[in-house]
């Protein structure tokens, strides 16, 4: 998943995926290129994927972050011939807004595995083939059993931030929260009009859209047509709710 959605960079890798934004490259009109007075952008590292690579904090060592293929580290490490490593799920370099990062990389699973609760996910924040353990106890069982209930005090409508639970904890939890009947907020809607409580993998979250028509891998949703594939990690809304899509 995208840093923007929910993207990790943990122990041993992470990434996002993304395009070169102009604004990266430092050509606004802010700067006429003149150095009197202009700050400029910093500059790109990259343009497409091609340009980057992953790596570790040392040559040999599972990736943590990308660079550039012109970085030195990148061109030391090109000539060490390392054994081969065990890093978790298989991620990519990928270029975003002019920098290198780290995406998670499709993954084609078996067609006839169908987890009730989604797939679970790795250490960096991976889907795999494998299916998720059902929370003990399960807070929820379909979206129904959600509601979105403010976080803090203000909540989003005034500023601050929204939450999901199970609709029978938001009264207790709203009591816990001890506010008074005039909080002071921001005093401006701060609420995303694509968010909604949801059911994913039993525990209730906001996230953004509805699942593909082509999602796959769990009991509710259709099988995968015959030819196609069910794979994780190769679309954003799916990764959320913690299941893949149905491919060639």
């Amino acid at each position: 998943m995208r840093l923007s959605l929910v993207c990790l960079v943990v122990t041993a890798l992470a990434g996002c995926t993304g395009s070169l934004e102009t604004g990266a490259l430092g050509t606004g009109s802010g700067d006429n290129g003149s150095g009197a007075g202009g700050q400029g952008a910093t500059p790109a590292e990259c343009a497409v994927a091609a340009d980057c690579t992953p790596e570790g904090p040392k040559c040999c060592d599972c990736p943590t972050h990308a660079v550039p293929i012109t970085d030195p580290s990148a061109r030391a490490c090109s000539e060490v011939d390392c054994a081969p490593m065990t890093c978790g799920s298989p991620m990519q370099a990928a270029c975003e807004a002019g920098r290198c990062v780290l995406e998670c990389s499709p993954v084609a699973c078996d067609p006839s595995l169908v987890c009730e609760n989604g797939f679970a996910t790795d250490a960096n924040g991976c889907l795999t083939c494998t299916c998720a353990a059902p929370p003990a106890p399960a807070a929820c069982r379909v979206d129904g059993d959600c509601a979105e209930t403010r976080q803090d005090c203000c909540g989003c409508a005034l500023g601050g931030k929204d939450t999901a639970l199970p609709a029978d904890q938001v009264a207790s939890y709203d009591a816990s929260l001890g506010c008074s009947a005039t909080p002071v907020c921001p005093g401006y809607d701060a609420c995303a009009p694509d968010l909604a409580a949801k059911c994913v993998q039993g525990e209730c979250a906001l996230v953004s859209g509805v699942l593909p028509a082509n999602a796959c891998g769990r009991a509710d949703l259709a099988a995968c047509a015959s030819g196609e594939l069910c794979t994780v990690n190769a679309n954003d809304q799916a990764t959320m709710y913690g299941v893949g899509v149905c491919q060639p």
